[in-house]
């Protein structure tokens, strides 16, 4: 498993912890970013590019930044 796999586990935690509608928010999430997130799985490749959009559309959308 790589880094962007991780966060989207991160986010997935983050958004049952604050009992947020998973649907709305990783759609707004994957908007911000530019890329489904909902496609990313654990085989995916690490994308320094798409980690660096997820942690900050993340930020922008939880209020909180990823341990990635």
């Amino acid at each position: 498993m790589g880094r962007l796999y991780d966060a989207v586990q991160q986010i997935d935690r983050i958004i049952n912890d604050k009992g947020l509608d998973p649907f709305k928010t990783k759609g707004e999430i994957s908007l911000k970013a530019g890329f489904f997130i909902s496609l990313i799985f654990d085989n995916s490749p690490d994308d320094e590019e798409k980690i660096q959009a997820l942690k900050g559309a993340a930020r922008e959308v939880l209020g909180q930044g990823l341990d990635v």
